[in-house]
């Protein structure tokens, strides 16, 4: 019996002192790495990714899907990248020089909603403003959306494409603004 307990403890120490052969976990390594796994791969409404040549890149994509309501995603027409002189957040100077306005507090999206004033509804014409993004409507789409101009609209891309604007603030930007 006292060998059997030897033996046991002898196990027991070896396995405690064993090295781990652990390795540091670095996300910053692990997201680029599966950035350029995933560059030009695309992610289908059934969560498979498709990559290469059959990418579905100018396709519309279903994001949400409710027992009510579908909404898709228009992946639109690339405009263009930031525009020379715009700062890295580039949205509001896109948009800014795009209609020819000056006025420099334009960059910052949400001074928009404050410098212009407010349409209750939609329409070409305005600009729709929500938290940091603002982007310029184009035209209706039909069934609630909208195609609108997007600048800094992800990926460092400018596009035209159709969005839901529900939950923004819309100005009429060739209105006066204020001081």
């Amino acid at each position: 019996m006292k060998c059997l307990l030897a033996a046991a403890s002898s196990i027991l120490i070896l396995a405690v002192n064993a090295p781990a052969h652990a390795r540091h976990f670095h996300h910053r390594y692990h997201a680029a790495s599966n950035l350029h796994a995933t560059a030009g791969c695309e992610f289908t409404d059934t969560t498979r990714m498709v990559c290469g040549s059959a990418s579905f890149a100018s396709a519309p994509r279903i994001i949400a899907r409710t027992a009510a309501t579908v909404t898709v995603i228009d992946e639109g027409t690339v405009i263009g990248r930031r525009p020379e002189g715009c700062p890295h957040a580039y949205c509001g100077c896109g948009l800014r020089k795009y209609l020819g306005l000056n006025d420099a507090r334009l960059n910052l999206a949400y001074n928009w909603a404050r410098l212009f004033p407010r349409v209750a509804t939609p329409g070409p014409g305005l600009a729709a403003v929500r938290g940091g993004h603002v982007m310029y409507i184009e035209a209706a789409a039909g069934n609630g959306q909208w195609t609108v101009r997007d600048y800094n609209s992800g990926g460092g891309l400018s596009r035209l494409h159709t969005r839901d604007v529900r939950g923004y603030i819309f100005v009429n930007p060739r209105g006066t603004p204020s001081a």
